[in-house]
């Protein structure tokens, strides 16, 4: 059979757009995504687990187990039809069977594959990707569980989350590049018109100097110069760097891509020199030139000359670096005429004011307000630019003349302080500050003007800051609840490490009681002045929104007044001082359970990043509370086992009893019954610690307190944790020692003491040594005999290692016994 026809969805352009966005196909393996695959194959049980990202002529594997290949075309492709289920999972039991693929050449051929399931990979846009696909090579007509289904939606969100995550940080590294090169070029700029400024008339000086900042601005340059223009001719001045062999080379208007900017008048860079027509090919060879990037400099309407850039490397320039030269060519001008520097000065200032209007950084030239004693209390603002205004949400006009205080009221201190002190020391700063009022971080730099004015460049990096708090918030939170215990306690932290994180007026966590009916909001983490809104809360009564949380989607609300969801009920949310508010779902068996809340008194827009931010919190928490809940159920089946097993000894002593009821000789009987009793007292102590352990010293009391009292024991040694069998054999030993101290030895006279120590001994494998001495008592003998079931039980010694050695003393009887330490203590791992 031919191939099914393939999804008309691949070739969608807004789709390919939104994986373009992302610049991930090709990528290097990452261990985030290789370990979701490998979960995947064991959650599922299949020897193939892809995350495949659909293009628009091919399918690439970012991760895979089980399949050789990175990518297949789309022939191949069976992710291709998960691209027309963006709500739900493409199973398909029997490849074979199903004509879409029945022709595929990877269930015809190598590596036969017979059995598929997928998850989409949709964006927060609603834009599927590709699909999280575990696959197997053998038909599985049962398809997946429900609880493998659940999972492998997990992971796929995972995945999502994992790319969300990865395109941020690609992002926020260019945004820092751009703010880099920008400053770079300003310092640049600076230092080569203060070095132009003070080589006075000194032509080849004035060159040089503008030559370096243009080459220290512009990394990727290898050889800079300047070609002043004579007549028809560009000569070349101060060559630097690869062009430092040429000087005094003169060149044609028509030979060049100088020449070309001298005609044109303009800026322009080129990407390969091989294939521009303003560049001769053998002039490109004998400079080593490929790409370049010129400006001419000008005075007024005649051309004095033309900056140029070069480098060896084909597209190592772009626009940006083209209107950096032009900068610095126009910054020569002034200093290239000399003569005229009264009108070059004004032309100057005109250009700069131009350059801070087209500044993306807010510029501010102020002068600082000092009170009768001369300390600086305020500032006013002397210029600002048109970047000012946008960065800060203000109308630049009418600010000129005003007081930062006026402008801001209620500014913190710092806005100050800092800058009176570059007036007062004359030294530049930096900062990196929130201006509360705006909820808005900024980043620059404060430097000295003359007398009591400065002047500052800065940038808002809000998202930035914003986006490291939000990380840190989760750091913290990891920490938080591992060392937490309940699931009120996980809850309440989670709450309030949100709503501080997102500047939120209420956080809390609730219980989905039905299918998305009644939410049972806990106490709940408000900010001051705000109420709770925890208990009961039917979900109809506040608007048309039960349907998200019941499909597993958050419910996400940034104006109750015009969400046509919450419209008609927004005086109810009102009423809770609720205009913006978020309910992440949890989910648990394809059903949501519970919700993370975070409300707002004001309208406000939920970002991708924020709700990124509460869906880990959410997740979070949820596998913190499956901690617990774990925890909590495994107390009571030890609860559960240490009843049974109690009942189990006691029905054990009572069928002794009954079985022994007519022997007439008791004191065997008798001995039974303790020995019962000193399991049953072991048992106790072990379930202390959930059966994984029982502490020594805890051990030997319990047994110890039922052979007449603690007072006539001595017990000396490290509280060793021990394992189970240990315990019991323990109990076993001191029960048989005591009953015969009780009955013949040290235990039998009212003075009589037995001291018990034990201490660990290195070796070749470190041993636990328990000695038990008695005195006090009646002279000793030893017995005749081999003894009954006790003294076998302690010949035996710890473990059953028969490392016992027993010395009848007259004084009383002295015991060593060892054991391997390993078999004793508690294995950790």
């Amino acid at each position: 059979m031919p191939p099914a026809p393939l999804p008309a969805l691949i070739s969608d352009p807004t789709r390919l757009a939104a994986l373009a966005s992302y610049a991930i196909l090709d990528t290097p393996a990452e261990p985030g995504f290789d370990g979701i695959v490998q979960l995947a194959c064991r959650l599922c049980d299949v020897p193939v687990a892809l995350v495949s990202l659909v293009a628009g002529e091919r399918q690439w594997f970012k991760a895979r187990v089980g399949f050789p290949s990175c990518e297949t075309d789309l022939n191949s492709s069976v992710c291709a039809y998960a691209l027309e289920r963006p709500d739900d999972l493409l199973i398909i039991p029997d490849l074979t069977a199903d004509p879409r693929t029945s022709a595929n050449p990877l269930v015809t051929g190598e590596p036969f594959i017979r059995f598929y399931a997928g998850a989409p990979l949709v964006t927060p846009e609603g834009h599927v990707l590709g699909s999280l696909c575990v696959i197997d090579k053998k038909p599985r007509p049962e398809g997946l569980t429900a609880a493998q289904q659940a999972d492998l939606r997990v992971l796929a969100h995972q995945v999502v989350s994992q790319l969300e995550l990865r395109r941020a940080i690609v992002q926020r590294d260019a945004v820092r590049a751009d703010e880099a090169r920008t400053y770079r070029a300003r310092d640049a700029l600076r230092d080569a018109q203060a070095a132009m400024a003070t080589a006075g008339g000194d032509v080849p000086a004035v060159l040089g100097a503008l030559i370096a900042g243009a080459m220290q601005a512009i990394p990727a340059a290898e050889g800079g110069v300047v070609e002043l223009l004579v007549g028809d001719t560009l000569i070349y001045h101060a060559p630097t760097g690869t062009l430092a062999p040429h000087a005094g080379l003169r060149l044609g208007l028509t030979d060049s891509l100088a020449g070309y900017a001298a005609t044109t008048r303009a800026a322009h860079f080129l990407t390969d020199a091989l294939t521009s027509p303003h560049v001769k090919p053998e002039l490109s060879a004998r400079l080593g030139l490929r790409a370049a990037v010129v400006a001419p400099i000008l005075r007024g309407g005649r051309v004095l000359g033309v900056l140029k850039l070069q480098s060896a490397k084909v597209a190592a320039f772009d626009a940006v670096d083209r209107d950096i030269v032009e900068l610095f060519a126009n910054a020569a001008t002034a200093c290239l005429t000399a003569a005229e520097a009264q009108a070059e000065t004004q032309a100057q200032d005109v250009y700069w004011r131009g350059l801070f209007d087209r500044l993306h950084e807010g510029f501010i030239v102020g002068e600082a307000v000092r009170n009768t004693d001369g300390q600086i209390t305020d500032w006013r603002y002397l210029t600002v630019n048109p970047a000012w205004g946008e960065l800060v949400g203000i109308d630049t006009k009418g600010i000129v003349g005003q007081t930062i205080r006026e402008v801001f009221p209620g500014i913190e201190d710092e806005w100050i302080t800092d800058f009176a002190a570059v007036v007062d020391t004359g030294q530049p700063c930096t900062f990196t500050r929130q201006v509360g009022t705006l909820h808005r971080w900024y980043e620059g730099r404060a430097f000295p003007l003359e007398g009591d004015r400065f002047g500052v460049i800065f940038l808002e990096v809000t998202q930035r800051v914003e986006a490291d708090t939000r990380r840190a918030a989760l750091l913290q939170l990891g920490d938080r609840l591992r060392d937490l215990a309940t699931i009120g306690e996980m809850t309440a932290a989670a709450s309030e490490i949100v709503g501080r994180t997102l500047h939120a007026t209420r956080a809390g966590f609730g219980l989905i009681v039905g299918d998305v009916e009644f939410v049972d909001i806990e106490p709940d983490w408000t900010a001051p002045g705000q109420g709770s809104v925890a208990g009961r809360h039917r979900y109809d009564d506040f608007g048309n929104i039960r349907a998200p949380l019941q499909r597993g989607e958050p419910l996400v609300v940034n104006d109750v007044a015009t969400d046509p969801r919450t419209q008609a009920e927004a005086g109810i949310w009102q009423g809770f001082a609720i205009n913006a508010f978020v309910h992440m779902p949890v989910r648990e068996k394809e059903r949501t359970v519970a919700v993370f809340i975070v409300h707002d008194v004001n309208a406000r827009v939920w970002t991708v990043d924020e709700l990124a931010f509460l869906r880990n919190v959410a997740d979070r928490v949820e596998v913190g509370v499956a901690r617990v809940r774990t925890e909590e159920l495994q107390v009571v089946l030890n609860h559960e086992l240490a009843h049974r097993l109690k009942n189990t000894l006691a029905i054990v002593q009572s069928i002794a009893s009954s079985t022994l009821r007519d022997v007439a000789e008791r004191g065997p009987v008798e001995a039974f019954e303790r020995r019962v009793l000193a399991l049953s007292r072991a048992h106790d102590v072990l379930m202390q610690k959930s059966w994984t352990a029982a502490k020594m010293r805890s051990v030997m009391e319990s047994v110890l307190n039922i052979q007449g009292g603690l007072d006539r024991f001595a017990l000396d040694g490290p509280d060793l944790d021990l394992s189970p069998q240990a315990a019991l054999s323990l109990s076993l030993l001191l029960h048989e020692l005591a009953t015969n101290a009780l009955k013949y030895g040290a235990l039998s006279a009212r003075g009589g003491k037995v001291r018990i120590a034990w201490r660990t001994e290195e070796g070749t494998a470190p041993t636990l040594v328990l000695d038990w001495t008695e005195s006090g008592g009646p002279p000793v003998n030893a017995p005749n005999g081999r003894g009954g079931f006790g003294s076998k039980l302690i010949r035996m010694g710890l473990l059953g290692t028969r490392q016992a050695a027993l010395n009848y003393d007259p004084v009383g009887l002295k015991a060593e016994f060892r054991a391997p330490l390993a078999d004793v203590q508690v294995s950790v791992h």
